[in-house]
């Protein structure tokens, strides 16, 4: 996931993006994400403006049924590479790189993005239905089996 500087057109121009990102950032989520897609680049003068969306997929446990699944997410970049590197330029939420020349490793850029750009639920499907809290079914595959149970009194004007 490199950026050359030297090699870069003035104008627009794009990178193909490809490869793995370790994250490693909470529990069920995946520890190594693929990351593919490709960046429109702006070649200005004393900047690259390099932005787009990755497609990001790796392997995770659903929050709610436990079974495993392939999550897939985006992951917006948008990047600064300024050339001067004695400019204090700040460009608001937009990574900053100061590089005059050679290869921009921008590894670091789409780790950070991939894990900001995480869901904060995973969950395998939208209508998931999880685990029964009382006797462990997995309610996506079979009926609760303590629904015969005794009712707490309190809730028994309550419908099912």
């Amino acid at each position: 996931m490199e950026l050359d500087l030297e090699r870069q057109p003035c104008g627009r121009g794009s990178i193909d993006i490809s490869g793995t990102c370790e994250l490693g950032i909470v529990e069920n989520a995946p520890a190594t994400v693929e990351v593919t897609g490709t960046l429109t680049v702006d070649n200005l003068e004393s900047r690259l403006l390099v932005n787009g969306v990755l497609d990001a997929s790796g392997h995770s446990c659903c929050d709610r049924c436990l079974q495993g699944f392939r999550l897939n997410f985006d992951v917006a970049i948008d990047v600064v590479v300024l050339r001067d590197t004695e400019s204090s330029e700040g460009e608001g939420d937009t990574w900053v790189i100061q590089q005059k020349t050679g290869i921009v490793d921008l590894t670091g850029v789409v780790r950070e993005a991939a894990s900001l750009a995480m869901p904060a639920k995973l969950v395998c499907r939208e209508n998931c239905r999880g685990i029964c809290s009382g006797c462990g079914a997995d309610l996506n595959q079979e009926d609760c089996r303590c629904r015969d149970k005794d009712v707490d009194p309190r809730w028994a004007g309550l419908p099912d």
